[in-house]
């Protein structure tokens, strides 16, 4: 027999052994989960979604917190989108692990943190820093240790000096003018808790001369942490000469005189101006702060109305392609320069929530936070209580957020594709009915679908009685038989010139040359059909025994296989560390990469240089993923084709030499997507979708970077695919059988819309390829998909001539 007590020891050993197993496969887990959304990261990168791109390096870093490149990322998305909070969050991270301190060239990071926490005002944090890193100097390996002592010092002298003066500034420190008339030359009563700013409790360091108050300009040389850092506090300019010349010699003599005004009079003048500017909006002051997109003189009418004459409540019903968000966002600034707003909604559908949240950043520089961020499920019903929000209008509706959206008051509410509330009885309407606003803008290009009825409950909810009771309105505008022929249009056309404006491209005279589109179908060798089809095989295979956990990895690794093999090897290896893969997949995995590797050219690598070779006009080239694109430089410089290469990791200044090389020299741009980019690019007229997204819009945003207002040629696109593959099937619905590419741009976002519920188009497709039992089930399927698009599209034109009928060219600016 074994001795007392072994048996449980033995036990107890094995469950430690049990709960260590069980530990290493959660972090085994988690870092993968960690991979996933590294990789999903960088493609938003690539498509400069910069929002959804930290959401996502967000939760990579919280899955695998010591994830440097997830970290780096993150910082280099807020040097992109220029957002300094993601900046120093980052090297914060990087320094509190450790990971700014682990060779010489890194060390630099530890200066641009400070100098940005300086500029962020936290002046105690940045001091705290730098004097922990000079207390283990010695410890630490620097290139040029006398300039970073140096740099250290200046730092520590200029926040001990800024510490010291938020503790004199401090009320509890002033001297009263009582107190300073009884002791002439009194000193001020020193704070306890503050006489030594510095929170490591050394001496305090004086504070430096006041002609060397600011800091060094950082390092020229560009580090791997930050390419650059901006000068904290600027030079001075020096004296500058003035010259007054006036007719009203009051107004030359106070220039004369320069008397300095004091704080309280500066801000009562501002005051003033303010006030005056509420009261007219002939100029707007928002013109000034648009960034990436030149503004129209419509668009800029239309705001001046909405402002002026609709008083901030309005139906914009310009065309498709015209730019409402535009004249919205306008609007939106123009009221928060003018101090007229602090809390804004903004609802949408849910595949624009972060579209919207983009262009309000990139385009208009507000930042609002969205139902797409990670801090949407963390918060809870706080989340509605932020100042701006971007809102999935289904988010916002559902019976966990109803009551939290409309129990508070917004100062303006912004709702995108209105259509989606032209029934009463729905709980869209009734959202947008029970929400407390001041300031309401609908945003629609068909405000009338099927019935007058639609148009009535619009403009009730702008203001309630405009077009009287329903019965009223049924009486005096409705023909009895035809509820879309309207009665006494005359009568009808005043009342909506009070609350509805509709641009149209006849009456801002906008002319676009037209574009052609043509698929070209490229015969994959048999090494390429075979990848296909193993890749689809295992794809379909992993769906079935894991496909819950892994749908996204799957999803990415079939539309990789209609990019290139370059792309899928990457996504294969992730693949084959999953722990719940059977023997079989993981076999197979390997046989796949050992395909990839070694595979020779491919059809439409072939075909592209053709299509090149044949041309001497200027072409981009869309891509989808990274390793493509790399890819494909490899294939045109092995041809002898110079071309310039932009994607979403570049820095802006290399980002800007590309497109200028482009411009004035190379005929071939490979690129990602450029959605987010407002760079001018209507020089060009050709372009090739080397890979196709499964999003409409994605196809749509690359082919509005050339086919837009300013283009002077007829617009050429060239779509490849491989036969065979989802990109062909995917072709022949939006090419064959709603001519996609020859409608305006805007025009797919209103047919894909009208599909009931919220699942997304890529996800249709990957359920389609998945769950097909045979090539005919898949055929069948996607025919049925089509059907259904181009019985949506016949809608849409409906709908678009029933608006034209109605509305026509009477309600513009």
């Amino acid at each position: 027999m074994g001795k007392p007590g072994s048996n449980a020891k033995r036990s107890k050993r094995k469950e430690k052994q049990q709960k260590e197993r069980r530990r290493q496969s959660m972090n085994q887990s988690r870092k993968e989960k960690a991979e996933l959304y590294f990789d999903e990261a960088l493609w938003y990168m690539d498509s400069q979604n910069y929002g959804k791109a930290a959401n996502f390096l967000k939760k990579a870093i919280k899955r695998d917190p010591d994830n440097k490149d997830a970290i780096i990322e993150l910082i280099r998305i807020g040097e992109l989108s220029d957002q300094p909070h993601l900046i120093i969050d980052g090297l914060l991270q990087l320094y509190e692990r450790g990971l700014l301190e682990n060779t010489p060239h890194d060390n630099e990071g530890v200066l641009h943190l400070c100098r940005y926490l300086i500029r962020d005002g936290r002046y105690r944090r940045a001091r705290e820093i730098a004097e922990a890193v000079r207390d283990r100097f010695n410890e630490l390996r620097v290139n040029n240790g006398v300039q970073f002592r140096k740099d250290l010092a200046e730092i520590i002298s200029y926040t001990a000096h800024q510490c010291y003066m938020e503790t004199w500034q401090h009320p509890e420190n002033q001297i009263t003018p009582a107190a300073k008339n009884g002791r002439a030359g009194a000193k001020p009563k020193k704070n306890k808790s503050n006489q030594n700013p510095s929170p490591r409790g050394k001496e305090q360091t004086p504070a430096p001369a006041a002609s060397g108050d600011h800091l060094p300009q950082p390092p020229s040389k560009t580090t791997n942490i930050c390419e650059s850092a901006l000068s904290l506090t600027p030079e001075s300019p020096g004296e500058i000469p003035l010259t007054v010349e006036s007719e009203n010699p009051g107004l030359a003599d106070a220039f004369k005189q320069a008397q300095p005004a004091t704080k309280a009079t500066y801000d009562l003048v501002m005051d003033a101006v303010h006030i005056r500017f509420k009261e007219t909006f002939d100029h707007l002051l928002c013109l000034n702060t648009i960034k990436g997109i030149t503004s129209l003189v419509y668009q800029e009418e239309t705001a001046r109305k909405i402002l002026k004459t609709f008083r901030g409540r309005a139906l914009l019903a310009d065309e498709v392609g015209m730019g409402k968000t535009i004249e919205a966002c306008m609007v939106l600034k123009e009221y928060m320069l003018r101090r007229m707003v602090k809390n804004v909604l903004v609802l949408t559908p849910t595949p624009l929530v972060s579209q919207w949240h983009e262009e309000l950043k990139s385009k208009f520089a507000m930042d609002f936070s969205s139902t797409d961020d990670p801090a949407f499920r963390t918060l809870g019903e706080d989340f509605w209580q932020q100042p701006y929000i971007v809102s999935s209008i289904n988010m916002a509706k559902s019976k966990k957020n109803f009551s939290a959206v409309t129990g508070r008051e917004w100062d303006l509410v912004i709702i995108d594709e209105a259509h989606h509330l032209k029934n009463k009885n729905t709980l869209n309407w009734k959202l947008a009915n029970n929400l407390k606003k001041r300031f309401l803008l609908l945003l629609t290009a068909t405000p009338v679908e099927n019935n007058l009825m639609e148009l009535y409950n619009l403009i009730t909810l702008l203001k309630p009685g405009q077009l009287k009771t329903v019965a009223a309105f049924k009486e005096e505008f409705m023909t009895r038989g035809d509820p879309t022929d309207p009665k006494n249009r005359t009568h009808l056309k005043a009342l909506l010139d009070q609350v509805m404006i509709r641009n149209t491209r006849a009456v801002a005279n906008i002319h676009i040359p037209p574009r052609f589109a043509e698929t070209i179908r490229t015969e994959p060798i048999p090494s390429e059909i075979e990848l296909y089809n193993r890749i689809s095989r295992l794809v379909q295979d992993v769906n079935t025994t894991v496909g819950r956990q892994n749908r996204m990895l799957l999803k990415h690794l079939l539309a990789e296989a209609g990019s290139s093999p370059a792309a899928v090897e990457k996504t294969l290896s992730q693949l084959a560390g999953k722990h719940d893969l059977l023997n079989r997949q993981q076999d197979e995995i390997q046989t796949i990469r050992n395909l990839t590797r070694s595979m020779g050219d491919t059809g439409k690598n072939q075909m592209l240089v053709k299509l090149i070779k044949a041309s001497d006009d200027k072409i981009i080239v869309f891509v989808k993923y990274r390793a493509t694109l790399d890819h494909l430089s490899d294939v045109l410089a092995w041809h002898n084709i110079s071309h310039s290469m932009f994607h979403g990791q570049m820095p802006n200044a290399e980002k800007n030499r590309e497109i200028e090389k482009f411009r004035t020299g190379n005929n071939i741009l490979l690129t990602t997507e450029l959605g987010g980019e407002g760079r001018n690019l209507q020089f060009c007229h050709q372009m090739v979708n080397y890979d196709l997204p499964w999003n409409p819009m994605r196809i749509e945003q690359r082919i509005g970077r050339i086919h837009r207002i300013g283009q002077e040629n007829e617009v050429r696109i060239y779509n490849l695919c491989a036969a065979g593959t989802a990109e062909d099937y995917i072709l022949d619905i939006l090419d064959r059988k709603i001519n996609m590419f020859e409608m305006v741009v805007g025009e797919i976002d209103m047919i894909v819309g009208r599909m009931r519920g919220e699942q997304d188009f890529s996800d249709m497709i990957y359920d389609i390829w998945v769950n097909a039992a045979s090539a005919d089930d898949r055929k069948e399927e996607f025919n049925k998909l089509g059907t259904r698009l181009k019985r949506l599209k016949t809608g849409y034109e409906k709908t678009k001539a029933l608006d034209e009928k109605l509305f026509g060219e009477n309600y513009e600016i």
